[in-house]
């Protein structure tokens, strides 16, 4: 294995735990996104929202390294009809490259998983939410088109005064 060699497993080692410091940080935005559609804090969801997009941008970036970085080393193999799968760099890498390898897809894998569960948690906080909004302003425009229970008429109001009930 050459020097370019071990530089290339060294950078697929890097951007992956780079790709996996930026999920950690969106876990712990999403957690986060889970509290304040509790609350309703209108203005944290919305910095919230900026945040995430940042850190996905920057995963799309890095995605698009690690192929490179993946189709270098699949040509220095050998493999130029199409590049390896991140399971082929596995079987693919020298030994201790080959053993971080694994242990990062899998990390990589299970906090993929885990945030998948918390943007669906906080989906299903959002529909719900949507819902009840929906149903308020239901009740409110049912009742602004039935004026009589906001603007009586007056004819045919009487008024008694003085009166034991």
């Amino acid at each position: 294995m050459t020097r370019q060699d071990n530089n290339l497993w060294r950078d697929l080692l890097n951007n992956l735990r780079e790709q996996r410091r930026h999920i950690h940080a969106l876990i712990r935005l999403s957690r986060e996104q889970t509290r304040v559609l509790a609350e309703a804090d209108v203005e944290r969801l919305a910095e919230i929202t900026r945040e995430q997009t940042e850190h996905l941008d920057e995963l799309d970036t890095i995605e698009h390294e690690r192929r490179q970085i993946v189709r270098r080393l699949g040509e220095s193999a050998g493999l130029r009809a199409q590049p390896p799968t991140l399971t082929d760099c596995v079987h693919l890498a020298p030994e201790p490259f080959a053993l971080t390898l694994k242990w990062l897809q899998q990390r990589l894998l299970e906090d993929t998983h885990h945030l998948q569960s918390l943007n669906e948690r906080n989906r299903v906080l959002v529909n719900q939410a949507a819902e009840t909004v929906n149903y308020w302003l239901a009740v409110v425009v049912n009742a602004a088109n039935n004026q009589t229970s906001y603007h009586p008429a007056t004819a045919g109001v009487s008024v008694v005064l003085d009166t034991e009930v």
